[in-house]
């Protein structure tokens, strides 16, 4: 999202101490949470927010993760860190590899198909022109490699597919270079990011830009979908959006490509899945000291493309703030089901099939009100397409501590993804070492006192609570 406010890092220091564990009775069974933070950077204190995942299914050790984490060398290093696991998401580590001055704004990331390849999409600091990258080895110390990069985009998302002659990379992104105003594009390499050609997507009028989040998800047939919100007017901060799907049969490699589903109204491509919808546009704390806006998430069927799940967020009436709404298409998004699934005042929804078919709902709640409110992370797992559902709770934690440092406070998105029998996900949250506050137990690699809540650095001394991305892995329904 634009308007972004970013404060320059902070210094960090170095510890030696085991990890440090919390598991309060009642844990459900097979669920891990882990914060990345590693032991080296115990004394920091920044706002890691906006967390992000990618992982190889071929070798399940492999991980990588990034969230606003600022390099600890300072500027002068002239790049930014990923974390990278090698271990399953048991310990991370830093890799200063992303060419950024300190930190990035946005960065999202995906696999390729011959680990340990890493294709990434960020906004370079300063000016936050888009970069898109690339690495044949994510646990290497050498910077990535440039492929693309121009000005004047937002928010990019990035998905992938491996073929047998090369990646195909799928960069969601908000292009306002895009003529008409239709910025919703997707640049699309079908060379593993040699090339790119930008896509547009967006078929109709809109208000002078799209939403900041326009989404791929990928089948393991090809079939790409990609969300998106289709602004048309906007009266003070409340912009009236349509939520639309467009979707593309053969992998994006026609002439022109995302035009293989009409919506019945107009015949244009795209299905309009909800119409005239109010997004309160905010780039002030809102909810829980979090912007809102772009809350947005596609997810495929991996083995059974007709079958796909949108969850978005808009303000209902008068009652809410920002209400999260999940749909599902069983006919490749030509019909949609009324909501399966709302959730008031929560954002930062995510989704993932399983391969046995078990949809995953990630998403941030705020509970309670005032100084008793509190950020709420939970997973929501069903295998009948919502009709019910089982949920865990990951994070319970407080919303009014940290104050926040900048926006996102916790980011305008975080990631869930699925590999085999588990969900693998990554968010962030106040990071005080209380076991009440993670109901189902946490891993802390970064020093911490546990009977006294207090983070400690690397000579023992009391650190401030912060923000952290937490990785974390959910059996899926069997």
């Amino acid at each position: 999202m634009r308007m972004r406010v970013i404060a320059a890092a902070v210094a960090l220091w170095a510890a030696c101490e085991a990890p440090n564990r919390g598991a309060p009775p009642g844990r459900q069974a097979g669920v891990r949470v882990v914060d990345v933070i590693p032991l080296s950077l115990s004394g920091e204190t920044w706002q890691d927010a906006e967390p992000f995942l990618a992982l190889y299914d071929s070798d399940p050790k492999l991980l990588a993760a990034s969230a606003f984490t600022p390099n600890p060398g300072g500027s002068a290093s002239a790049t930014a860190p990923i974390f990278v696991s090698n271990d399953g998401g048991d310990s991370w580590t830093l890799r200063n590899t992303l060419p950024s001055e300190v930190m990035t704004a946005d960065i999202t990331h995906a696999v390729g198909g011959n680990p340990p390849v890493l294709y990434a999409g960020i906004l370079k600091v300063p000016g936050v022109p888009l970069n898109e990258l690339k690495t044949g080895d994510f646990l290497s110390a050498a910077k990535m490699t440039l492929q693309a990069s121009r000005a004047d985009i937002d928010q990019p998302f990035v998905r992938t597919t491996a073929i047998a002659s090369a990646d195909r990379v799928y960069v969601g992104l908000n292009d306002f270079d895009a003529p008409d105003g239709r910025t919703a594009t997707v640049d699309v390499s079908l060379d593993g990011g040699a090339t790119y050609t930008s896509r547009r997507i967006e078929t109709r009028n809109t208000l002078g830009q799209n939403g900041p989040s326009i989404r791929p998800a990928v089948a393991q047939d090809h079939t790409v979908y990609v969300a998106y919100f289709g602004w048309r007017s906007q009266a003070g901060s409340d912009v009236t959006s349509d939520v639309v799907v467009v979707r593309d049969d053969s992998g994006a490699t026609g002439a022109t490509p995302f035009r293989d589903l009409l919506d019945p109204s107009d015949h244009l491509a795209g299905r309009l899945v909800a119409t005239h919808v109010t997004i309160p546009w905010s780039n002030a704390p809102t909810l829980g000291q979090e912007r809102i806006g772009s809350t947005l998430s596609i997810a495929v069927n991996p083995l059974h493309s007709d079958t796909v799940y949108m969850a978005w967020a808009d303000r209902v009436g008068t009652g809410d703030i920002y209400t999260v709404h999940l749909r599902r298409s069983g006919d490749r998004g030509a019909t949609w089901s009324g909501d399966r699934r709302t959730v008031t005042n929560a954002t930062n929804a995510s989704l993932a099939v399983a391969a046995n078919g078990t949809v995953g709902l990630l998403y941030q709640q705020v509970t309670g009100s005032g100084d008793a409110s509190r950020w709420v992370t939970r997973l929501e797992r069903s295998r009948d397409g919502f009709a019910t559902h089982e949920d865990v709770v990951l994070a319970d934690v407080p919303a009014t501590t940290p104050a926040f440092q900048f926006l996102p406070y916790i980011g305008d998105y975080n990631g869930l993804l699925a590999r085999g029998n588990v969900f693998l996900g990554i968010f962030s949250a106040n990071n005080a070492p209380d076991s009440a506050n993670f109901p189902q137990g946490v891993v802390y690699q970064r020093r911490v006192d546990f009977p006294t809540h207090r983070l400690l650095d690397g000579s023992g001394a009391a650190v401030a609570v912060s923000i952290d991305p937490f990785f974390f892995s959910v059996p899926v329904l069997p």
